[in-house]
């Protein structure tokens, strides 16, 4: 099942920084889109929860030099403003 969340990460000090976030997440097997934003200093990654899951997402974010936390999936999104 794919899956939608939004993350933080923070430490980029360039506008090219979320490009390379992009690029490598998308190296990762299972995610299918990024979305970064050096200036909200955020992102969402959709992927596919069998193949990946946000654990490692993070880790590769951080293994880059950049902290990253989880702040909800689309579901919750979702829930919290039915």
């Amino acid at each position: 099942m794919q899956e939608t969340v939004y993350i933080t990460i923070t430490g980029m000090h360039c506008p090219d920084c979320p490009k390379k976030v992009e690029r490598s997440l998308t190296k990762l097997n299972g995610v299918t889109e990024v979305n970064v934003n050096y200036q909200t200093e955020s992102g969402n990654v959709t992927f596919h929860n069998q193949v990946t899951n946000i654990s490692e997402i993070i880790n590769r974010i951080k293994k880059m030099g950049f902290e990253a936390k989880f702040i909800r999936s689309e579901s919750e999104a979702t829930i919290q403003s039915n």
